[in-house]
């Protein structure tokens, strides 16, 4: 993938979510804040993981479909990958997957976070990987059900090292993920440091949580309360499994939605409990 594929990487990944969605639900076009912001975390990949940023591209080298992973250390994850709805069943998406599973090579663990399509499930589980049914959750948090006292606070870039020491004893490597984030100023960061036993982080951005990763559940429920406290209206939280109770736990307090949908596909790890993947960077 170069940078001049990027405008053409967004249309793809624009015409395949639209055909999943239900053609009673209206799409609000994004911004112009929206859109610097996706080609600001396009360019990462193509900067950050060259090797595991890959198009499929029609004749007039113009992208037909996209695939973008990542490498942590000896951690690989498949951030994305979208096929143009005109080119799909065609092998495009195979040919993408195989491509990127080539920057996995030699990782010791493989996560995909998958969409409810069943081609892109069947392909992940060929591919060597276990599947874990995974929920979303959404709606507006009841705002009465927000504990009046709340540990943590807001954060900042100065608590890049609090988030490192969770992430590895979490046995994850996310920092530089956060810290990226953290440059643009629609993101946000809670965090609670109440001593070894009690630390953690959830970083957001308006309509949706991007990350979570705590050293227990009890902090990690207190860090989705700070989300809800933060939010002025709708969430979205996704890339729940049955290893994330405690999330549920919480959002059926606060009255929110849950629906099943997708799946988290593992292969050379467990799935931590005390965290939340975001769909780009895990």
């Amino acid at each position: 993938m170069r940078r001049g594929d990027i405008e053409g990487a967004i249309t793809v990944i624009e015409a395949a979510n639209a055909s999943e969605e239900d053609s009673d639900q209206s799409r609000t076009p994004p911004s112009a804040a929206q859109l610097a912001a996706r080609h600001r975390a396009h360019a990462r990949f193509i900067e950050r993981d060259p090797d595991g940023a890959w198009v499929a591209v029609a004749d007039d080298d113009e992208p037909l479909g996209v695939a973008e992973s990542i490498r942590r250390g000896d951690f690989w994850g498949l951030s994305m990958l979208f096929v143009h709805p005109g080119f799909q069943s065609r092998g495009v998406g195979r040919q993408l997957l195989d491509a990127t599973l080539g920057y996995a090579s030699g990782a010791r663990a493989r996560m995909i976070q998958s969409s409810t399509d069943p081609r892109a499930m069947r392909r992940y589980a060929l591919a060597g990987l276990a599947m874990h049914p995974a929920a979303f959750v959404n709606g507006t948090p009841d705002r009465r059900a927000i504990p009046a006292s709340l540990a943590g606070r807001h954060g900042d870039q100065d608590d890049l090292e609090l988030v490192q020491e969770v992430e590895f004893q979490l046995g994850r490597s996310r920092t530089e993920d956060v810290a990226f984030g953290l440059e643009d100023d629609q993101f946000r960061l809670e965090v609670v440091d109440e001593g070894v036993g009690r630390r953690g982080w959830a970083l957001w951005h308006p309509g949706r949580l991007f990350m979570l990763g705590a050293t227990d559940e009890d902090t990690a429920g207190t860090l989705l309360w700070r989300y809800f406290a933060s939010e002025e209206g709708a969430v979205v939280i996704d890339g729940l499994t049955s290893h994330q109770d405690w999330a549920f736990s919480v959002a059926h307090t606060a009255r929110l939605t849950l629906r099943v949908g997708g799946a988290m596909f593992v292969e050379g790890m467990t799935i931590p409990g005390p965290w939340i993947p975001s769909g780009w960077y895990f």
